[in-house]
């Protein structure tokens, strides 16, 4: 979740100011200076084999913009020297910087490309639609908008689309790169205060699905993970899935027809074209959703990757054998397999636990952190600055082992290995091994 330090949220029951959160332990929570100094200590005890270059993988944050330090501040110039706090690469700490709009992306591959270690994503928050709005298109000549504003005009023709050719571009020419941070937000101050005139919340709302689907598409199409922003729309969020879902249904019955072979769901070819439709995997950034919605999104990804389950309507139906008539392409790495993880769940230290203050937003909290298969966890910093990357998520570790009731220690192996798989897509071989 991408706030502005100054600005109010709205993400719990209680509203508070990022700027104003502290950094100290809560109820039994490990401090993130504690759990980092634990992380190095275990590591630098450990036979030479069992040593780890990677000691943290940070899936989510915004270093990049170099403003508003908050973990580090709290200690002596003394503990972030011994603790190496400006160099994260030192800390073994491989990490994802996310750019929020096209104002920031020159600055995120500027950032990220002091180092290997470091890696960019390029996208369109959802609270940032207004920098790419078109300033030419009306609805109205001063007089009241139509009791349906959105029949009134194509609402694609509010945003200028420049941004979508600059941002493939940006995928042509760095292979590393991911899309992020992109998504769905209704408590964005976009939907809040878009004119009424112009359909007002319904058509920002729009907008942002409209969105959100496009650079999902982009995604898709050059093979890249992605990082997902999702605040109270979680349902608008599964509604994209499917559409996605059911025009590719549709697709492969109009060709079903026109050649009288593809029979939907049982054919090796369709099921490819499926699973192409979607980034080869999705990180829901700081989920602030329920237990049930996780495993909503999970029974989904299970249609995804077993499409015998769901009729031509994108809906769930009795499954049936699955009958190929050929064999999948051995090419393609990203056929459905029994053991492939496309949804990866992030929780960060300042969301999920410093501001999640009430106590239905905690238990809440809580009991979807437990509900997550633990092949799916990653732990993010979240933070405005590189000093705060390591202590970050070193803070969302603790916060996750501590509801979990885990040791730190071996949810932190599990998260290194799945944050490097989850960077998998754009390719991280110098650290093969610890994805094993």
């Amino acid at each position: 979740l991408f706030l502005p330090w100054n600005v109010e949220n709205d993400i719990s029951d209680d509203s508070s100011e990022r700027k104003n959160v502290q950094i100290e332990s809560i109820d039994e929570v490990m401090t993130p200076e504690e759990a980092l100094r634990k992380i190095i200590s275990e590591n630098n005890q450990s036979t030479s084999e069992g040593k780890r270059n990677v000691l943290l993988v940070d899936t989510h944050g915004h270093p990049h913009l170099n403003r508003d330090i908050q973990y580090s501040n709290h200690f002596s110039n003394e503990a972030k020297k011994e603790l190496n706090i400006k160099s994260t690469i030192q800390q073994g700490v491989v990490s994802l910087t996310c750019a929020v709009s096209p104002l920031d992306w020159d600055s995120a591959l500027q950032y990220a490309s002091q180092s290997s270690w470091i890696l960019p994503a390029l996208g369109v928050h959802p609270w940032y639609l207004g920098d790419i709005l078109s300033n030419t298109t009306t609805i109205s000549n001063g007089t009241d908008p139509p009791e349906n504003a959105t029949d009134a005009v194509d609402i694609k023709k509010y945003l200028n689309w420049e941004w979508l050719d600059t941002l493939e571009t940006h995928l042509a020419q760095h292979p590393h790169l991911l899309v992020g941070e992109i998504g769905l937000c209704k408590m964005a101050k976009f939907v809040r205060e878009f004119p009424s005139e112009k359909g007002g919340k319904t058509t920002a709302l729009q907008l942002q699905k409209r969105v959100f689907r496009k650079q999902l598409e982009l995604a898709a199409k050059w093979s890249r993970p992605v990082s997902v922003h999702c605040v109270n729309m979680h349902g608008s969020f599964m509604e994209v899935l499917r559409d996605v879902l059911r025009d590719v249904l549709s697709d492969a019955k109009r060709s079903a027809e026109a050649s009288g072979g593809m029979k939907g769901g049982d054919d090796a070819a369709y099921r490819c074209a499926l699973r192409r439709a979607f980034p080869p995997a999705i990180a829901m950034h700081s989920f602030t959703g329920t237990a049930h919605h996780a495993k909503e999104i999970l029974e989904f990804e299970k249609e995804l990757l077993h499409p015998e389950s769901v009729d031509d309507g994108g809906r769930k139906r009795r499954k049936q054998k699955l009958q190929t008539k050929g064999m999948e392409p051995q090419s393609d790495e990203r056929n459905a397999e029994v053991d492939e993880v496309i949804f990866y769940f992030g929780f960060s230290h300042v969301i999920n636990h410093l501001m999640c203050t009430s106590e239905k937003a905690r238990r809440k909290g809580m009991e979807a952190v437990r509900s997550i298969p633990s092949n799916r966890l990653l732990i993010e910093s979240d933070v405005h600055a590189q000093e705060d990357v390591a202590l970050g998520t070193a803070g969302a570790l603790a916060f996750v082992a501590q509801v979990r009731e885990e040791p730190i220690e071996k949810l932190s192996d599990d998260c290194v290995k799945n944050g490097l798989k989850f960077l998998d897509s754009v390719g991280l071989q110098l650290f093969d091994q610890q994805k094993q």
